[in-house]
């Protein structure tokens, strides 16, 4: 019995330091269950992951990949887990995906809920009766963590809510008063978050601005020369601005009209936006009409962001100031890379050298346009897009890189110039 004991509490110690480490929100490192809570205004989003073993044991269900047997787990899941409310009501527990799957370590029973209250029920005060596995096996613990939390604690660390056992299945679970201004400043992080790692969303926009500096050549087959900077920035600006209106009108009706789409052919729409920039960066497609495109495709990105907001609960007229938030979040980092590529290209756009910039962009983007959609289509994880992205988490470093040379190249060109003239 005292080593069954010591176990226990090496395995509790471990789960903590996992919580407390940096990493994927699911990838738990002890063979005990885990569920992630996040807290919207207006509901609760729950990731939980059961080992497959032990959920095997405990059901006496099979595990092999169908969707019978995912439906069998889902069922079990129900049986086994409820919440209810300080009063005593039964919140509504809506399963949007069961699945047998490799997280991290030995495969794991992984499924999503939207934890639903009762109306006029607190959403941050509720008890959760979990007897999933720990009812049957008695060295089994169910670990419960937060890290989204919209109108408290917020950040990238996870904070420890409480465990389940054998000796004890109901978890009290109170996070206080919501407090809007936390609400709304944590939205703002959110979308600020969301578009610094929303990567297809950027190269997007980037991909518009790289024809921006130069005129229509005569037959209107090519880019020309360079044009007056102001015209430049104010096409620039005209586009940001348009792309601007397009996702923050679906970002609002996504959740007030209840427009919703699946997320496979939305993610495949953003990366076709992408494709066709950079083909218009490459050669004219819809030169004068660029606004009207960021338009466009501005409301198709919309519906990814509107994803975001809708898995936080705030889908309702109501939260319009959480929604203002995350978009007010997505302009501000939008415009920080936008003011951060502008002097690149702008002194790209007044050398020699301005076309190398533009198709080699142009072509980047067309690349990582294909390998996204690839990715998306067939849904299998695609290393040359990993590779991409892996690259684009270096933007920073990127931009920097672009600068430095920018100014190089305008330098060596200007004294090119002055050393012709004399």
């Amino acid at each position: 019995m005292a080593d069954r004991a010591w176990r226990r509490l090496a395995a509790a110690l471990l789960a903590i330091l996992a919580c407390l480490a940096p990493g994927p929100a699911a990838a738990h490192i002890t063979p005990n269950s885990e569920v992630q809570l996040d807290f919207g205004p207006s509901e609760a989003r729950a990731d939980i992951i059961v080992p497959l073993g032990d959920y095997a044991a405990a059901s006496g269900n099979p595990i092999a990949k169908t969707p019978a047997n995912y439906q069998k787990a889902q069922d079990w899941l129900k049986h086994h887990v409820s919440i209810r409310s300080p009063d005593g009501r039964r919140w509504t527990i809506d399963y949007q995906l069961t699945e047998f799957a490799q997280i991290a370590g030995p495969p794991d029973l992984h499924a999503i809920a939207t934890l639903i209250p009762p109306e006029n029920a607190p959403v941050r005060k509720f008890t959760i009766d979990w007897t999933a596995v720990v009812d049957t096996n008695p060295s089994h613990f169910v670990l419960f963590v937060a890290k989204r939390d919209l109108y408290g604690r917020y950040g990238d660390q996870r904070e420890i809510i409480g465990a389940v056992r054998s000796d004890r299945m109901l978890l009290n679970v109170d996070r206080g008063h919501a407090k809007p201004m936390t609400g709304f400043a944590n939205a703002v992080r959110l979308g600020g978050e969301h578009i610094a790692e929303g990567h297809d969303h950027l190269l997007f926009l980037l991909a518009l601005f790289l024809p921006m500096p130069l005129v229509l050549a005569a037959n209107r087959k090519r880019w020309g020369g360079p044009r007056r900077p102001k015209d430049a920035i104010w096409g620039m600006t005209k586009i940001i601005t348009s792309f601007t209106v397009g996702h923050s009108l679906t970002l609002i009706a996504a959740p007030l009209l209840g427009v919703h789409l699946p997320a496979q052919p939305v993610e495949i729409g953003i990366a076709l936006s992408i494709l066709i920039s950079a083909i218009h960066a490459w050669r004219p497609l819809f030169p004068g009409r660029e606004p009207l495109v960021a338009v466009f495709f501005g409301l198709i990105h919309g519906l990814a962001f509107a994803t975001i907001v809708g898995d936080l609960g705030l889908g309702v007229s109501r939260e319009i100031l959480s929604i203002l938030g995350f978009n007010i979040g997505i302009e501000i980092v939008q415009l920080i890379v936008v003011l951060a590529f502008l002097p690149a290209l702008m002194l790209f756009a007044r050398t020699r050298h301005y076309d190398w910039l533009r198709l080699g962009g142009a072509s980047f983007a067309g690349f990582a346009a294909i390998s996204w959609m690839i990715e998306r289509i067939f849904t299998v994880t695609n290393p040359v897009a990993s590779l991409i992205d892996g690259l684009l988490d270096h933007s920073p470093i990127l931009v920097a890189i672009l600068t430095v040379a920018a100014l190089i190249t305008w330098f060596a060109d200007r004294r090119t110039r002055v050393a012709a003239a004399a």
